[in-house]
């Protein structure tokens, strides 16, 4: 029996070789799953962050132009 880690779930997908390669010898002893992980984790809260700042930039933009 597969124990599932808390929050996380088990999934299959097709990468290519490059990006496994990639994420193997950059993870060096901790496991590269989990590096991949982070770097997906990464990729959203960069997204949000760009799209707070896109909010805010806009607010501003319009109270200047009052």
């Amino acid at each position: 029996m597969v124990r599932a880690h808390l929050g996380k779930r088990q999934v299959n997908m097709y990468l290519d070789a490059a990006v496994i390669e990639y994420f193997k010898a950059k993870a060096g002893g901790r496991g590269y799953q989990t590096l991949m992980n982070e770097a997906l984790r990464e990729a959203i809260d960069r997204e949000s962050i760009e799209t707070m700042l896109r909010h805010v930039m806009r607010e501003e933009l319009q109270r200047a132009q009052r």
